[in-house]
């Protein structure tokens, strides 16, 4: 299966901000990123810009300042990549195709065979959606179909916006086993701090009203402390509406592991 050359980075962001017309703040501010041969989590609340931050590195919206490379391709000219791959439903929406028809159409651009899609599919319990539309599906089967269309036919980095979203609890463990054993460097982003348990190994990144902040270890989230104000050695310095708040190791004022939201630990503190 595709993957990166060692050493090269197959995303990149640097300084990235994006400010939507008439918000009074930006979306995204002063992002830095990156992603090599590996899989990374962004953990934020709902609104926090995680969604955005998908949408810039596919380049379905205008950054407003810094730069993105994807592929070691400037955001701008990363349409039609084929080693590309996002679960976004509104991506597969703009192909009006019952499902069944689709899987061949994505099988053909990306060069695969599209038995291995029927295939999961099939495992995934979704053989009820071929004859459907993307907009037909209920919101949970459109975020499965999603997550299945993006991790097919050998992709090269995947992006995933909140793959487990309204998805019951034993897709959810095949759908973990599959994310693990993928050949491909991921990027996935949630708001549900409890689900890092199952991602040992990955990268971990928080953000937090637009601002990225990491990269930590999930390996790590028995260690890390939430901490009030500025520390002495920390990981990591959240200057936030609320304040500013330090990432520690191994000791501090709220252990990360405790909550079930980065918003809920931030607002605990302030």
């Amino acid at each position: 299966m595709p993957s990166s050359a060692p050493g090269v980075d197959v995303l990149e962001a640097r300084q990235l901000e994006v400010t939507f017309p008439g918000a009074a703040a930006p979306a995204l501010r002063g992002v830095d990123l990156t992603l090599g041969d590996e899989k990374m989590i962004v953990v934020g609340a709902n609104g926090s810009g995680k969604t955005t931050l998908i949408k810039s590195f596919l380049g379905l919206v205008p950054t407003t300042g810094g730069t993105v490379r994807v592929l070691d391709r400037d955001v701008d000219h990363i349409h039609g990549a084929v080693g590309l791959s996002t679960n976004l439903a509104e991506v597969y929406r703009l192909i009006s195709l019952p499902i069944g028809d689709l899987v061949p159409v994505f099988a053909a651009l990306k060069g695969g065979d599209p038995r291995e899609l029927r295939e999961r599919l099939h495992e995934f319990e979704l053989d009820d959606v071929l004859g459907k539309r993307m907009h037909e599906l209920s919101t949970g089967q459109q975020k499965l179909v999603g997550d299945l269309l993006a991790i097919s036919f050998g992709p090269r980095l995947v992006l995933l916006d909140e793959p487990f979203d309204n998805v019951d609890f034993a897709r959810r463990r095949r759908l973990v086993g599959r994310l693990r054993d993928l050949s491909a460097a991921v990027l996935l982003n949630t708001h549900e701090l409890e689900l890092l348990s199952n991602f040992g190994g990955w990268k971990l990144a928080l953000m937090f009203e637009g601002r990225l902040f990491g990269p930590f270890r999930v390996d790590e989230l028995d260690r890390l402390f939430l901490t009030r104000g500025t520390r002495p050695g920390a990981l990591a310095e959240m200057t936030t509406s609320l304040g500013t708040f330090s990432i520690t190791l191994d000791a501090g004022d709220r252990p990360m592991k405790s909550a079930t939201s980065l918003n809920a630990l931030v607002e605990a503190l302030a």
